[in-house]
């Protein structure tokens, strides 16, 4: 009943573009098919354009303010490491001193024998060493070791032997305000046989780091934490005297990209988001690309449909003037039969059907007037016979059209490429035999492959190996390219970085092995287990209800014409890629049976 109404609501449709003029229909044609997807495809272009512009700004952003991180974590952990390999230093903390001047005595002469502390002095770290030594003065560079300070009892809980930290220091170790500190702490254990415990911990100056994070007027706003703690930012300056604050979910829900990475026992997290682009300031710093580009989409093809309608609506004017002035039963002829194409050939159908329809009226007017009309019935018929030959001809008339105009352009690349989606197009079309040799199916396969790295660029490749002599295996049409446009759409073109795909063939003891593999996104452990099961299930109840059949159709269609067994499997790993084998036994007695009934044919 479904059906019926279906058919019926086609049937519906068809009659009331049957009365629609051939040049509305064009115009029609025009718009929904060229125009609208031209001005989507504008769309898409100019979006991907902004997008790809904020994509760079935030990963420019990122690796710079990580190097800048990076390196100054870096320096302050050499001059931890300096310190701590330091002998003069470890000597003099190991020291037992008599008394506060003999403290200070030893002290200046710390000083004086090696200028290397004074060295360290340059703004950009303060250093402080402290060592549990009760006979030692704060003051300097040197303190007391204190348990209740809290930076300490976070080191020592970590059981890190060097530490990066974010703390927020109220001691009044450092100035008579609270401040914000982020430092690197080491624990000066190098010599073993020492029995003073000592630490060196070296403060990052945190006003610098933020000067210089907002000074480098990164295109997009930043937010470095540290285990989870916003410590800085390029957006606005931080109070000093507060403590650090944990990142907030709504911060971290509207990064667009995060970089992370684990320095001396702590987290390391750069949170990126974009600001906003203003499209209008877009717009008119790219006016004249963009009217360009505009001008190129809408003006070619206007003209075009023009002369296309034109020399449809003309010619067939034309023709339906000659056959409406037909008089006392005598059908006049063209005076001229214009262009080679359908309609020229309709054209000239009717000049050789009013001949013969002429001859017959005047030999055989009365006594065959039945047998005339039949004729004129089955010449009607022949004229609209040629005329639905007109459309299925149409798509690639316009192909070849767009390829000539390319290489008269010189567009060589351009031409080449419809060249190959002319030549795939017509592999869809033409059903002439479902099963063709394997030479013939990776010609559509190449053709496809070079398409899509005419799409994507630089960021694909592929590579078809073919053992020798397997270039006569029979499969079904289209069914090894499935996989590979499988391969493109679901693994390829969703990452980002340059991927592959390969294409092998080879057989080995009377079985064919036809693997397409890709470097994609690959996918999770139980998807790939429920594809094999289903491309090895596959058959006609499977494809009912379905959206996607393309593989489940390719695979039943394998196991419908092969001689021996078919089986799939299938190989992936997320982030890596996938890969697809189709094996086919019994490859030999196949190529062998057709050969004989190619033999018997001929």
């Amino acid at each position: 009943m479904k059906l019926q109404r279906k058919t019926v609501s086609a049937r519906w449709i068809i009659s009331r573009l049957n009365d629609i003029p051939i040049h509305r229909k064009l115009v029609c044609l025009f718009v929904f098919c060229i125009l609208l997807p031209l001005l989507i495809t504008d769309i898409l272009v100019l979006w991907m354009l902004l997008d790809y512009q904020k994509n760079s700004i935030r990963h420019d952003s990122l690796n710079a303010a990580e190097y800048y991180l990076t390196s100054t974590f870096e320096d302050a952990a050499g001059t931890a490491r300096s310190i701590y390999l330091n002998k003069y230093i470890n000597s003099f903390l190991n020291t037992d001193f008599e008394s506060p001047l003999d403290y200070y005595n030893n002290y200046l002469k710390l000083l004086a024998d090696s200028l290397y502390l004074n060295s360290l002095r340059d703004g950009k770290f303060a250093i402080t060493i402290h060592a549990r030594n009760d006979s030692i003065l704060n003051g300097g560079c040197f303190r007391r070791l204190d348990d209740q300070m809290g930076w300490y009892q976070t080191f020592e809980a970590s059981g890190q032997n060097t530490l990066l930290l974010a703390n927020y220091d109220d001691s009044h170790t450092v100035s008579n305000s609270n401040l914000r500190q982020v430092s690197l702490i080491r624990c000066m254990n190098y010599y073993l046989r020492d029995t003073v415990e000592k630490v060196v911990k070296v403060d990052i100056s945190y006003s610098r780091i933020e000067k210089d994070l907002q000074a480098a007027n990164y295109e997009a706003d930043l937010y470095v934490c540290l285990n989870g703690q916003l410590v800085f930012s390029n957006v606005h300056s931080a109070d000093l005297w507060a403590p650090f604050e944990d990142i907030s979910p709504a911060l971290v829900r509207k990064s667009r990209d995060v970089k992370s990475l684990n320095l001396y026992g702590c987290d390391l997290t750069i949170y990126a988001i974009d600001r906003s682009v203003d499209a209008g300031q877009f717009l008119y710093r790219n006016w004249l690309p963009l009217l360009l580009l505009i001008s190129l989409n809408l003006l070619p093809p206007s003209v075009f449909i023009s002369c296309l309608n034109r020399s449809f609506i003309e010619r067939l004017q034309n023709l339906t003037a000659t056959v409406k002035s037909a008089n006392d039963g005598v059908m006049p002829l063209l005076e001229q039969v214009q262009g080679l194409d359908e309609i020229g050939m309709l054209m000239g159908t009717y000049n050789d059907m009013a001949q013969r329809t002429n001859l017959l009226i005047e030999t055989v007017y009365k006594s065959r007037l039945r047998e005339q009309e039949t004729d004129l019935a089955r010449q009607q018929a022949e004229l609209l016979a040629l005329r639905s030959q007109i459309n299925p001809h149409f798509l690639f008339n316009v192909l070849e059209s767009i390829r000539m105009q390319s290489l008269l352009k010189e567009e060589k690349k351009t031409a080449e490429m419809i060249g190959m989606l002319a030549y795939i197009e017509r592999q869809y079309v033409d059903w002439g035999a479902d099963v063709v040799p394997l030479g013939e199916e990776l010609r559509s396969v190449e053709a496809y492959l070079r398409l899509q790295q005419y799409r994507l660029g630089d960021r694909f490749s592929y590579r078809v190996d073919v053992q020798p002599g397997c270039e006569a295996l029979h499969i079904p049409k289209l069914s090894l390219l499935t996989f590979v446009e499988n391969a493109c759409i679901h693994g390829v073109s969703r990452k980002e970085s340059h991927s592959w795909i390969f294409v092998r063939i080879h057989k080995q003891d009377g079985t064919a092995f036809l693997e397409v593999e890709d470097t994609g996104v690959g996918m999770p452990e139980d998807k790939q287990r429920q594809l094999e099961e289903q491309m090895n299930r596959a058959s006609i109840e499977m494809l009912k209800g379905r959206k996607h059949i393309g593989m489940i159709n390719a695979c039943l269609r394998l196991k419908k014409t092969a001689v021996g067994n078919v089986r799939f499997t299938v190989e992936s790993e997320e982030g890596i890629g996938t890969t697809i084998t189709t094996v086919l036994e019994e490859v030999q007695r196949d190529v062998e049976g057709r050969n004989d009934a190619e033999s018997t044919a001929g």
